[in-house]
C-alpha cells in the first residue's frame, strides 16, 4: 500500500521531483549575515564589498547594519542602519523580495563625509537552502554633505541563516 502511495504521490507532483520541498521556513527573530560584492556606479565607477547583519523581527519586517567598502582611490566607507519590509509569495515560497529604506554615513580617505539616506532598496532573496540564501541587492543612495550627491549600488549577495 505505501509503494502505491509513494508511487501516486510521484505521478501527480511531477514538480516537487524536479524541484524539490520549497523550504520557505518562518525567519521570526533569526538573524542573517550577508557577504556580497558588485559596483558602485557613480563616476568613477568602483568595486563594492558588502558585509550586513539583518534581524528579523517577524516574516515580513527585518532591520540591521550594512558596511560597504569600496575599493578605489580614494578608499570609502560607508555604514548603513536599514530597514526592510519583505513580500511574501505563496507561489514561490523559495522566494522573498523585498523594499527597504536607511540611513548611514559614507566617508573616504581624504577626510570627506556625507550623510547617506538609501532610498530606496529593492531586492530578493532565494532560499537555496534551509540556511543558505542569494540574491541580487540595488540600492539608490542620496549623499549630503560638503557637496550633494548621489550613488547606485548594485550587488550580488550570499547570506546564511541563524
Amino acid at each position: 500500500m505505501k509503494k502505491k502511495l509513494i508511487l501516486l504521490l510521484l505521478v501527480l507532483c511531477p514538480w516537487s521531483i524536479v524541484h524539490g520541498p520549497a523550504f520557505a521556513q518562518t525567519r521570526d527573530g533569526e538573524v542573517l549575515f550577508y557577504l556580497g560584492n558588485g559596483i558602485a556606479v557613480r563616476e568613477p565607477v568602483r568595486y563594492d564589498v558588502d558585509v550586513a547583519a539583518e534581524y528579523y523581527l517577524n516574516d515580513r519586517f527585518s532591520f540591521g547594519l550594512d558596511f560597504d567598502a569600496f575599493l578605489r582611490s580614494p578608499f570609502s566607507y560607508d555604514v548603513i542602519g536599514f530597514g526592510r519590509y519583505h513580500f511574501e509569495m505563496s507561489r514561490w515560497p523559495r522566494y522573498s523580495p523585498y523594499v527597504g529604506v536607511g540611513m548611514g554615513v559614507l566617508a573616504n580617505t581624504r577626510g570627506q563625509a556625507w550623510f547617506d539616506l538609501m532610498l530606496p532598496e529593492l531586492g530578493f532573496l532565494y532560499e537555496f537552502t534551509p540556511h543558505f540564501y542569494i540574491g541580487p541587492n540595488v540600492s539608490t543612495h542620496l549623499l549630503s554633505g560638503s557637496t550633494d550627491t548621489w550613488d547606485l549600488q548594485i550587488l550580488a549577495q550570499a547570506a546564511w541563516r541563524f
